[in-house]
């Protein structure tokens, strides 16, 4: 039996890009949205311990506060081009 569903209620300004996106199909893309946030924020984790382990090295320009989250505004834009119905 699959996991039940929650709800979850988000406030977003009018001017966020997943209302660029057709009302029908708004959840469906804040969905795999916050799913890819999700993976990349671990994808950051697990860079980030290999750094600290010497098994990898900062990307160039890289600082220790970009190692620690995602731009949000970068992010924003990415997706939003990648989602371009």
């Amino acid at each position: 039996m699959p996991d039940a569903l929650k709800r979850l209620n988000l406030q977003l300004p009018q001017s966020h890009p997943v209302f660029r996106y057709p009302p029908r199909i708004r959840a469906k893309v804040a969905r795999e949205w916050l799913d890819l946030g999700m993976r990349l924020a671990s994808i950051e984790e697990r860079l980030a311990r290999l750094e600290k382990r010497g098994l990898a090295t900062p990307a160039p320009g890289a600082s220790s506060q970009n190692a620690k989250g995602i731009d949000p505004v970068k992010f924003r834009e990415t997706l939003a081009g990648v989602f371009d119905f």
